[in-house]
């Protein structure tokens, strides 16, 4: 049996021990980039793909010795990361760990037509904002997206006519207007 254990956000090495319940021949250690809603926003996903990078190892590090193991890193989108991996390997189950891995992830990643189990906690609140911001970034509603959009458009109109405002009134008590 072929384990693809995927972490998304930190995840403890007891938490990944876990896996070797079901007595796996091999797992390979999928860490997703977790990037929050300002990196997202500015572009900024460097910093997340490094520290992807280090759970990653550190997951490996927690099964090395106990059962064949192997790691790789993915972007942003664990379903998108996770499809990538199974492209390249063959797993007989998925196994979602982590504290930023949102509800419905589990629900995304049965696509695959693989069992898909969670070990670990129960995820954090951020783990809705994270899983959001995957849902964004990977295009997958563009409803979302168009509001998204708007309403940032929105905002910006609304507070461009607020300064115009105060700028109006500023003039206006001065005696320039």
């Amino acid at each position: 049996m072929n384990v693809l254990l995927v972490v998304v956000g930190d995840a403890a090495p007891e938490t990944v021990r876990l896996v070797l319940a079901r007595r796996p021949k091999h797992v390979h250690v999928l860490a997703t980039s977790v990037v929050g809603p300002l990196d997202w926003l500015a572009n900024a996903e460097e910093g997340a793909e490094m520290r992807a990078a280090s759970r990653a190892l550190e997951a490996e590090r927690a099964l090395e010795g106990l059962v064949d193991v192997s790691s790789s890193t993915g972007m942003v989108d664990p379903v998108e990361a996770v499809a990538g991996v199974l492209a390249r390997e063959t797993a007989s189950e998925i196994v979602v760990a982590g504290s930023a891995a949102d509800g419905g992830l589990e629900r995304a990643l049965s696509v695959f037509g693989l069992p898909v189990e969670r070990i670990g906690p129960q995820p954090r609140r951020r783990a809705r904002v994270y899983g959001e911001l995957r849902e964004l970034s990977g295009g997958r509603n563009a409803g979302k997206l168009f509001a998204l959009i708007v309403g940032m458009n929105v905002a910006v109109m609304v507070a461009a006519i607020l300064l115009s405002l105060v700028a109006i009134l500023v003039l206006w008590l001065v005696g320039a207007f």
